[in-house]
């Protein structure tokens, strides 16, 4: 495998917030924004692109259980996400999404329980120019890997149990960035197969880096697990069958500093643990 080094200018940002809210509403027993509220949530998107999105809670009204109510407030939850992420916004790498049954304080007006409520910040930046590095690899073999680890998750998935972690191999991100290449995209469609073929089963995504010996340093490997979890939930995986959580450098398979490729390759991986099945 031959690896290229790049050096590049980044601009960090000190930064300040200001938490706000805005509520999305639905019609009875209905999943996606009505016509009223759609139109008030695309005017907020346009006002507020630099928002980020910090606690998604989802609502309903008082008819029907608490079982499917709160199965409805997740999907609600899923149709904003998917309207987010469809219009660029940022979701916080810790976003709390909570989707409520009737365990909260129902309004009077029923009207007024069917929603979506977003907290959001919105940033005012200081930047700053630092220097960072990281590898790419470049594999002229990375087709067929690919190919090949596509397929081989359903045999992957089959066998595994509760507490059981999967390692997939090849999927590379773009320098310093958590876009997934879209050569690598077989591979999350692959898993993606697994979960709709497996309605019972709940994943974690653990995100892991190479090369880097601050092993607190965990932005970019949170980031590029919450790419993958988001790709799926736009998908229409139900949120809550997925979680995501970045490792950094900080569970090696080899020791920091890397000797060669190969260890850079072995440590710098994404797996899957196994929460319910």
């Amino acid at each position: 495998m031959k690896t290229r080094y790049i050096l590049l200018f980044l601009c960090l940002s000190i930064t300040t917030y200001s938490q706000e809210k805005f509520d999305v509403f639905f019609d009875f027993n209905i999943d996606v924004p009505n016509e009223s509220s759609a139109k008030s949530f695309r005017n907020w998107i346009s006002e507020n692109p630099k928002a980020e999105i910090t606690k998604i809670y989802g609502y309903c009204d008082s008819v029907d259980d608490k079982s499917y109510n709160k199965e409805l407030s997740a999907k609600r939850i899923n149709a904003v996400i998917k309207i987010l992420k469809e219009n660029k916004l940022q979701l916080s790498e810790n976003v709390e999404l909570m989707p409520f049954g009737k365990d909260f304080k129902l309004s009077s007006n029923q009207k007024e329980n069917r929603k979506v409520t977003l907290f959001y910040d919105i940033p005012k930046q200081q930047k700053i120019s630092v220097v960072t590095s990281e590898e790419m690899p470049i594999d002229i073999d990375i087709n067929a890997k690919i190919e090949k680890e596509a397929n081989s998750l359903v045999s992957k998935f089959k066998n595994a149990k509760k507490g059981d972690i999967i390692t997939i191999d090849n999927i590379y991100f773009h320098l310093d960035s958590d876009k997934v290449i879209e050569k690598s995209k077989p591979i999350l469609l692959g898993l993606y197969n697994v979960l709709l073929k497996n309605p019972n089963l709940k994943i974690k995504i653990n995100g892991h880096i190479c090369c880097n010996t601050d092993i607190k340093d965990v932005k970019l490997s949170s980031k590029r697990a919450q790419s993958i979890y988001t790709y799926l939930v736009e998908k229409e995986i139900l949120f809550n069958r997925v979680f995501h959580e970045g490792f950094g450098s900080s569970q090696p398979i080899y020791k920091i500093l890397e000797k060669n490729d190969s260890e850079k390759l072995a440590n710098r991986r994404v797996e899957i643990l196994i929460v319910e099945k």
